[in-house]
């Protein structure tokens, strides 16, 4: 078995929100925080800019890739204790492969009940602080 590799950190997270037709409706930036213990792993996003909201992870799975890269997939939800998020609620999957360096980070997420929209992910680790 490979062990977890460490991806725990703070990260830049830049979406691209997608139209029926495959077409850019905005780009969104975020701050991804991604922490992790002996026996769990959660990924909470807060966006930045003109539309705010922060999400909180579900039923995460890391996978090792045959090609050296870690892949990371997770259900999300809204997060009831944030001022933006705290009167609706929304859903979704997202998934994310992170390059063998553990430096970046690209992949996919769907939203639900009341977004219903597709978008592209790139994520790149930032220094600590």
């Amino acid at each position: 078995m490979t062990a977890a590799p460490d991806i725990a950190g703070t990260w830049a997270l830049h979406g691209a929100t997608l139209g029926p037709e495959g077409d850019t409706l905005y780009e969104w930036d975020a701050e991804m925080t991604l922490s992790a213990s002996a026996s769990s792993f959660a990924v909470a996003i807060e966006t930045t800019g003109f539309k705010t909201s922060r999400s909180i992870s579900f039923a995460e799975k890391l996978t090792a890739l045959p090609s050296g890269e870690w892949h990371l997939r997770y259900g999300y939800e809204a997060d009831p204790a944030h001022f933006a998020t705290e009167s609706h609620t929304f859903f979704g999957l997202s998934q994310l492969t992170f390059a063998p360096d553990l430096q970046s980070a690209e992949g996919t997420s769907c939203n639900y009940n009341g977004r219903y929209v597709v978008m592209l992910l790139q994520a790149r680790r930032q220094e600590p602080a």
